[in-house]
């Protein structure tokens, strides 16, 4: 079968030979740009997301720890932030003994961990886990120690929070 020019009723000319369409090398063109988009695209949201993990963990760890100084100021008596050193990572609260609140399981970013070797804050007495890291706000609204918690993200970004004893400051770097 031999191709013919054909025009159509407006004045088009087309081939008629039976061949229309993508040859194999087109479509596995198209194909492979597409999976490249995309591979490039799920890095992206991937360390986007864990930047946001990261922010959102510093976040609570920041707001908590200065609400627990408010209130030690505020009700005279001590509060103590505990930072969970293990999975599952978190942070409680502590009203002197009794727990105030807690963020760790689905409130805490699951991607976002409290590593030992970055932490210097002292390791609690009473309340909490021995294991753990804690820091103990006064009715005058200092720390009974200070010291820094870092905080990091699954692709390595840390995030430092650091509390000084002296006047219960926090503050946040990188």
């Amino acid at each position: 079968m031999s191709s013919q020019l054909v025009r159509d009723r407006d004045g088009h000319a087309g081939f008629t030979d039976g061949h229309a369409g993508f040859t194999l090398i087109e479509l596995l063109v198209v194909v492979g740009l597409i999976g490249t988009v995309l591979a490039i695209l799920t890095l992206g949201i991937r360390a986007a997301s864990d930047a946001f993990s990261l922010r959102r963990a510093a976040t609570i760890v920041m707001s908590e720890t200065r609400r627990a100084a408010s209130s030690a100021v505020a009700e005279g008596v001590d509060y103590t932030v505990e930072f969970k050193l293990s999975s599952p990572y978190g942070i409680t609260v502590y009203r002197q003994t009794a727990v105030q609140r807690t963020f760790a399981g689905q409130e805490w970013p699951l991607s976002v961990t409290i590593p030992t070797a970055g932490t210097t804050a002292p390791n609690c007495t009473t309340p909490g886990n021995a294991a753990n890291a804690c820091v103990t706000f006064k009715p005058l609204g200092y720390a009974v120690a200070g010291g820094t918690v870092q905080l990091l993200s699954r692709n390595g970004v840390t995030a430092n929070i650091a509390i000084t004893a002296a006047t219960g400051r926090v503050s946040v770097g990188p």
